[in-house]
């Protein structure tokens, strides 16, 4: 009986142990085309998406970079345990500053960023320096570089979005 217990025991207990995602391993390093991660509050955020109709992959996050109401706008936005929504009016080459908030995800006429979900929303506040993005390639088919900024709830809580970098093809625009 005890050998028997022992034996259930340890069963369950390797079962447990080899099923435990290693979120160690999981680094934010754009090594490819058709990358995107960041750090919400230290913690490492990869979107990630699911299955679609018929068992088809969903991208977990798309991009554009187009001319909207006679303005050039860089968007990114991802699904996954957050929705990423980040707009850039007017994008150059090097630094662009977020600094104004959003209205919504789908805000194109402003520079900034929000993170959601259905337990927190953040965003960047007007006529402030929240962050900044970082453009080392920026065309329409092809945008590479890194972001950081701090976003803000209703609240006035923070939330720090560090070590943010994007290597995106046109192959990753669209699902």
């Amino acid at each position: 009986m005890k050998t028997t217990i022992l034996k259930i025991t340890l069963l369950l207990f390797l079962t447990t142990l080899i099923s435990c995602s290693d979120n160690e391993n999981l680094t934010n390093d754009s090594t490819g085309d058709d990358t995107f991660s960041c750090y919400i509050n230290g913690d490492l955020y990869i979107p990630s998406a699911g299955t679609g109709i018929n068992g088809g992959d969903i991208r977990p996050f798309n991009w554009s970079y187009s001319n909207l109401n006679n303005s050039n706008v860089f968007n990114l936005s991802s699904l996954g345990d957050y929705r990423v929504a980040l707009y850039i009016v007017e994008p150059i080459l090097g630094g662009n500053i977020l600094n104004q908030e959003l209205i919504h995800t789908f805000d194109s006429s402003h520079s900034g960023m929000i993170i959601k979900n259905t337990l927190i929303f953040y965003n960047t506040k007007n006529n402030q320096n929240n962050g900044i993005v970082n453009f080392t390639k920026l065309s329409d088919t092809k945008a590479v570089g890194t972001f950081e900024c701090t976003l803000y709830n209703d609240a006035g809580e923070e939330l720090n979005i560090t070590n943010g970098k994007f290597n995106l093809s046109l192959d990753s625009r669209t699902n």
